[in-house]
């Protein structure tokens, strides 16, 4: 019998300690294994340093934290907007109207960004044909076009992008898989992302799908693409700067008189001429209901209560003769949640970055690399490291309890082992016979380990592809988890050496002539 044969008879001897051991075993190695996937991936994740621009253009105000994980994650609320007309700063060739700002010689690209409204659960992002590679006119641009990562831009499976000025929409692809939408679709946004058990306010306008996106493996995927215009052609949108300028100033829209309105919007800085008339009636039939600063496209009007009442909502827009839309509510009083902005070298940066937080109060600009490094290096790497720390911790328990196991079994076959040392066994072999015992338990417990660690990284990329549209490669082993499996084995071999060196140095004698 070799020596593999005896090391499989004595665990089926003791079949229940030898699967309880091995339990042990297979928590240690896949919580190690688990802890070492997070840590790997959430560095691609969150610590992701490939973005194909430079800098996010936000709100004077709130977290660069709070504004990287909105616009390249898609989570939370947007923190506040921007002037519109600092967008065209940014993007604008040339020399810059009176009182604006030039930025050509600091800004390769600038792409709008504007979040509010949702389709059944995914966010609508308003944007222009640049974030695509097109240009306003259909054309492809050849160079220095948006990539959402460095070298990758994004792609058209089927159909074109958006029109700028028209009620077109470019989806990615798991909102095409997941919604079951195909070119020529149609949808209408929802107000906001409401919660469960909320009643969806759903606005009047109607969009056309008339492109599908390839898929990128981001949160972008589950996004739905719109022109900006289009959701400035909503009639509860045109009314947003108006009710955040309400809101900060402490007034209910509710308790302000008809003849009074264009007073009050006087006091407030907008000039009465140029709201519309569409916002004005909305102000007048407002209840009091409070907007959350940095919603754009959220309003406080009452919920609609039937679709006929959703129809009769004043349109905030008109076409003109070549059918593109004209939104009521004039450009000066746009605002954006976000400007994504390439730059023309490293150094500008640091310049612009300046600019917007010592000279231009407008806004205030976060590099998304710099952000997401320092993110995941304060809070992800030290909490992932603790966990590993903890399943090592782990496995060291289950090797003290291969070490007990065996001990106990060596004691209870101390005649045993003194008839196979008779029959010619040297000392050796029983050390390596009880060594390999150990190994084998904790080699199988790591691999199986290894399987249930690897199982719990798939339940990890589920969860981050639900929350952040973003999956994980849970089903690489690396060169860690090997080292892991290497330890844990070398960890079990050494608790198998207590119980050896006891069988080593026992008399064969005296064990044999015990009853």
């Amino acid at each position: 019998m070799n020596l593999f044969q005896l090391v499989l008879k004595q665990m089926r001897q003791r079949a229940l300690s030898t699967w309880l051991t091995l339990l042990s075993v297979i928590i240690g190695v896949a919580l190690a294994v688990a802890v070492l996937i997070l840590q790997r991936e959430s560095g691609h994740l969150f610590g992701q340093s490939d973005f194909g621009y430079d800098l996010i253009i936000g709100p004077p105000k709130g977290s660069p934290l709070t504004l990287t994980l909105n616009t390249v994650y898609h989570m939370g609320d947007s923190p506040g907007n921007v002037p519109y007309a600092l967008y065209e700063d940014l993007h604008r060739k040339g020399e810059p109207p009176k009182g604006r700002t030039s930025y050509e010689r600091y800004v390769k690209y600038a792409v709008p960004f504007m979040v509010g409204d949702s389709y059944n659960g995914h966010r609508l992002v308003g944007t222009s044909p640049q974030m695509f590679a097109f240009d306003d006119a259909g054309n492809a641009i050849p160079n220095d076009y948006f990539e959402y990562r460095k070298g990758h831009k994004y792609e058209l499976a089927e159909g074109r992008v958006f029109h700028p000025k028209r009620f077109e929409a470019v989806i990615g692809s798991e909102v095409a898989a997941k919604e079951n939408m195909k070119i020529g679709a149609k949808f209408r946004a929802t107000h906001g992302m409401p919660g469960p058990g909320q009643k969806p306010d759903i606005h009047k306008p109607q969009w056309t799908v008339v492109g599908i996106l390839k898929p990128t493996h981001t949160a972008n995927d589950r996004v739905l693409f719109l022109p900006i215009v289009s959701l400035f052609a909503i009639a509860d949108h045109e009314t947003g700067m108006i009710d955040q300028a309400l809101m900060k100033a402490g007034i209910d829209p509710a308790n302000i008189p008809p003849d009074k309105l264009d007073e009050t919007l006087r006091k407030l800085g907008f000039d009465p001429a140029k709201v519309p008339e569409s916002a004005k009636k909305a102000l007048k039939l407002k209840a009091s209901t409070p907007k959350a600063a940095g919603e754009l496209l959220q309003d406080a009007s009452p919920k609609k209560e039937d679709a006929k009442a959703d129809e009769e909502d004043p349109d905030a827009y008109h076409l003109d003769a070549d059918g593109n839309i004209v939104a009521d509510l004039p450009e000066e009083e746009w605002a954006l949640s976000a400007v994504l902005v390439k730059t023309r070298a490293p150094i500008y940066h640091e310049t612009l970055s300046y600019i917007f937080k010592m000279i231009n109060s407008e806004a205030s600009a976060a590099n998304p690399a710099t952000v997401m490094r320092d993110f995941f290096d304060n809070f992800l790497a030290g909490s992932t490291m603790v966990l590993l720390i903890i399943s090592w911790l782990v496995t060291v328990v289950a090797g003290v309890s291969i070490l007990v196991s065996i001990y106990n079994s060596v004691s209870a076959r101390m005649r045993e082992i003194a008839i196979l040392r008779a029959l010619g066994a040297t000392r050796v072999r029983i050390l390596s016979l009880i060594c390999a015992e150990a190994a084998l338990v904790g080699l199988v417990g790591s691999l199986l380990g290894l399987l249930v660690g690897h199982g719990i990284g798939a339940v990890e990329s589920y969860y981050f592809n639900k929350t952040m549209g973003q999956s994980i490669e849970w089903f690489t082993v690396s060169t860690e988890e090997g080292c892991a499996i290497l330890i844990a084995v070398g960890i079990a071999a050494l608790a198998g050496l207590v119980p050896a060196l006891k069988a080593y140095g026992s008399p064969v004698a005296v064990n044999l002539t015990n009853s």
